[in-house]
């Protein structure tokens, strides 16, 4: 028979766990109850460094999460953007060639002085002006003049329409690269490439306490005047923890048992196999569902594979075309994250649950009809509506409770994927040039090897993708190399196009107006390989979607014409594939609840769970201590 302890030793373990609790402090000293612990997927190589125009400083480690100030931010929930920096929308002129911008007011600097017109000119001016600043030459072909009308007024002349100021110098998913900075301190230098600021003067409501040597961690503290910052003056609200420490915690074990431990309260992104680990051994911990998938799938950066375009054969759709049909995605699902996940296979544009019923859904019946000329007098009907159903079987068989309704069914796994028929492919790849020999394949004579490479231990979803589509195209008899790589390596290759097959993901998805989305696809800003642009590293260069890109920058987001053109572009894009997806994002980014709550989740979607996103310092108001 079991002995109960007496109740007075109840009581004391009781009383001790809640003083060690109170007690904790922090690998840095601060007090474990006022310090929110978020994870950053990879330590910085550059400590102490602040600038986000000085080419390498990462602004996803706490950056613009918590310091910058951005013109306009997005609600994830709406899909809305709101003035941050600005007090609202532009209001255009009627061929929207002229926008005066309105500056919110009450909003300070750090140091206590005033955020206004001069900042915003200056910035915008900053950025026109220094070529090595990569928008640079972006803003040279959009913009005529800033100009300073008075203190919270700005004029702002573009060569020729822009409708969608906001949407492209705003914030519609993961931030934007005008981050405005105070001219008392940036005009006074002389090269602002070069400037590290180390003790930065911010906007937003967070400013830098410490930072480690090594790039692990920087630990940010709110500002006593947090009433003066963006988020203050925006909503009122005070952030609720005193401290935020954005840290590398390391490997995936490392990463586990911190979470288990209580040693972090966010984490980035893990595997399903994580946590199925870690809520076992840790009841505070949760995702954004508490039950099977865990996952949310509306993060609108869609994983899959993408190609350098401006190498052969990768330049050829037939080519790309090859690739798609050569691998088997049921395989490539499995091997991802069991098979959970919305399908996401569309060029570009992320099926997340807004952008599949606006255009995916809306595509089906294009889909189901569009054929492919294999170059031997054959076609196919390259698309299969068959995924969901097939993967709710295999899913169902693994004892996990899946829906039978089919729009559920749709909604949990799309629309469908691209067939698994590689004798299609082997056509392609003869069309796209290449010869097949007992040996192997050739391309121009000589024995042809494709070389693919991934983000070094972060981003599985991504990471998992790019290695389940190199066991598919070795098993379809293609000889390839397989590499992973250091971020900073990682986003130079990108940029440069120091790639042929890559895990990155140039995609997006959350207004119905595409703009913003695939303004960068647009050929005009393709630059040499070696060389960084404006546009996008991938370098396709496709005429026609060039010109619906022009033609959308022309007319009212909010059209009939606007729709139709994305509509548009999305057939051409899909017909030349410059992008085979997978699926939207796959989130498993759990939380533990030992120290703070009210996290958003599925229960509570105030917003989305995108700690590495600019909003996420609106995320901060709401998370609270527990008591």
């Amino acid at each position: 028979m079991k002995r109960k302890l007496p109740v007075f030793l109840v009581l004391v373990f009781v009383l001790v766990f809640a003083s060690v609790n109170v007690l904790a402090v922090t690998e840095v000293g601060t007090p474990r109850r006022e310090t929110l612990i978020v994870e950053t997927q990879a330590p910085t190589d550059v400590p102490g460094q602040f600038n986000t125009y000085m080419q390498g400083t990462q602004a996803g480690f706490g950056i613009h999460q918590l310091m910058s100030a951005m013109m306009w931010e997005m609600d994830t929930v709406k899909g809305e953007q709101f003035g941050e920096v600005a007090a609202g929308l532009p209001e255009s002129n009627e061929d929207f060639t002229e926008h005066i911008v309105r500056i919110r007011q009450g909003i300070k600097w750090s140091d206590g002085e005033d955020l206004n017109a001069h900042d915003v000119v200056f910035t915008m001016n900053m950025i026109k002006s220094t070529p090595s600043i990569g928008p640079s030459a972006y803003y040279n072909a959009v913009f005529e003049s800033i100009e300073k009308v008075d203190d919270y007024t700005v004029r702002i002349k573009t060569l020729d329409s822009f409708p969608r100021l906001s949407l492209r110098f705003g914030v519609t998913i993961w931030g934007n690269d005008l981050r405005i900075v105070p001219e008392h301190i940036y005009s006074q230098l002389d090269d602002v490439t070069s400037f590290k600021d180390s003790n930065p003067v911010v906007a937003g409501p967070y400013t830098v306490n410490s930072f480690d040597s090594l790039g692990r961690w920087v630990l940010y503290e709110r500002r006593e005047d947090w009433q003066n910052s963006t988020v203050g003056v925006v909503t009122g609200k005070m952030p609720q923890a005193r401290y935020v420490l954005i840290k590398y915690v390391g490997d995936d074990t490392t990463r586990q048992m911190a979470m288990v431990n209580n040693e972090v309260d966010i984490l980035c992104e893990v595997t399903p196999e994580m946590v199925e680990v870690m809520t076992a051994m840790n009841p505070n911990i949760a995702c954004w569902y508490k039950e099977f998938p865990y996952a949310t799938s509306d993060d609108p950066c869609s994983k899959g594979i993408s190609f350098q375009m401006a190498k052969e054969p990768f330049d050829n759709p037939n080519f790309r075309w090859g690739v798609a049909l050569a691998m088997n995605f049921d395989e490539v699902s499995v091997n991802i994250f069991d098979g959970v996940g919305r399908a996401s296979v569309l060029p570009i544009l992320t099926a997340t649950a807004a952008m599949q019923e606006l255009y995916y859904i809306p595509l089906l019946p294009w889909l189901e009809e569009f054929e492919l000329d294999l170059g031997d007098g054959t076609t196919i009907k390259p698309f299969d509506t068959g995924y969901a159903f097939r993967m709710e079987e295999t899913l169902r068989a693994q004892g996990y409770d899946i829906p039978t309704d089919e729009d559920a069914l749709i909604d949990m796994f799309g629309i469908g994927c691209w067939k698994y028929a590689p004798e299609a492919a082997e056509k392609l790849f003869i069309k796209a040039g290449l010869e097949k020999r007992a040996d192997g394949w050739y391309f121009k004579g000589q024995p042809f090897t494709i070389n693919m490479t991934y983000l070094a231990d972060t981003e599985a979803q991504a990471g998992r993708g790019l290695v389940a589509a190199y066991d598919q195209l070795v098993k379809f008899g293609f000889n390839c190399n397989l590499a992973s790589e250091s971020s900073a390596t990682w986003d130079s290759n990108a940029a440069t196009g120091n790639y042929e097959i890559g895990g990155y993901w140039p995609t997006g998805g959350i207004t119905r107006d595409l703009y913003s989305q695939i303004s960068g696809w647009d050929a005009d800003l393709i630059v040499p390989l070696g060389e960084r642009g404006a546009g996008q590293g991938s370098r396709w260069n496709n005429a026609e979607a060039t010109r619906i890109i022009h033609e959308l920058a022309l007319v009212s987001p909010d059209s009939d014409e606007s729709y139709e053109l994305g509509m548009e572009f999305m057939k051409v894009a899909t017909a030349d594939m410059p992008f085979i997806g997978f699926h939207s994002g796959v989130k498993f980014v759990p939380t533990n609840s030992t120290y703070w709550e009210n996290y958003p989740s599925a229960d509570n979607p105030y917003n989305g769970p995108w700690w590495w996103w600019s909003c996420f310092k609106y995320i901060t108001t709401e998370i609270t201590p527990v008591n």
